[in-house]
């Protein structure tokens, strides 16, 4: 069984869309098998964005790791004036992310790869991969802090009973001063930034 964070070269091909509406705004995004929340808005992604949209006006560098098909990184692109970089692991994602951002009109910079390499920005976002384990999930958070511009926020979507708590103590023993902002149907979303 596929997951939707590794190259399945032998995945049958389905392609299909997903359509949702965000503060007024309808999208509709080209979509296929073997991708996260392949047919619709994933529950803790629309949360995230909401609760983003509330609380921040813009960013000025804005990072969606883990950013599948293109949904936090094209609303986000569609509402701020920002620079945006997208990432994900899964080819066939970012494949569908460009076409999505295309479609848009969005200038991203969309990249296939394992976490981030390079760049500093004021603004990531992030709604772990929970199947890949909790030792691909701190090193995410590592990476994210490292990257986080001193005044930067890093924003993070979990279930409680996927680690929230200890993924907010994770990120405090790495100096960082985390604020949980909202919860809702057994998510929460929270920030860090660096002291």
């Amino acid at each position: 069984m596929s997951q939707y964070f590794e190259n399945d070269p032998h995945l049958k091909d389905c392609p299909s869309s997903i359509h949702f509406l965000l503060e007024g705004k309808e999208y509709t995004l080209q979509s296929n098998s073997g991708v996260f929340s392949k047919d619709r808005l994933d529950t803790g992604t629309r949360f995230l964005l909401e609760t983003i949209l509330r609380q921040e006006e813009s960013a000025s560098s804005v990072l969606d790791l883990g950013c599948g098909i293109g949904p936090v990184g094209i609303v986000l692109k569609t509402m701020w004036d920002c620079q945006m970089t997208m990432i994900d692991i899964n080819e066939k994602a970012v494949d569908l992310a460009k076409k999505n951002c295309e479609f848009y009109g969005i200038d991203a910079e969309v990249l296939c790869q394992d976490g981030i390499r390079e760049g500093q920005f004021s603004c990531i976002l992030l709604n772990p991969p929970i199947r890949t384990g909790k030792k691909v999930i701190y090193r995410l958070f590592d990476e994210c802090l490292e990257h986080l511009e001193p005044a930067g926020h890093l924003w993070i979507v979990m279930r409680k009973q996927h680690g929230a708590a200890s993924a907010i103590k994770y990120l405090e023993s790495k100096g960082a001063k985390v604020q949980k902002v909202d919860q809702d149907k057994g998510y929460w979303v929270f920030f860090a930034q660096k002291k």
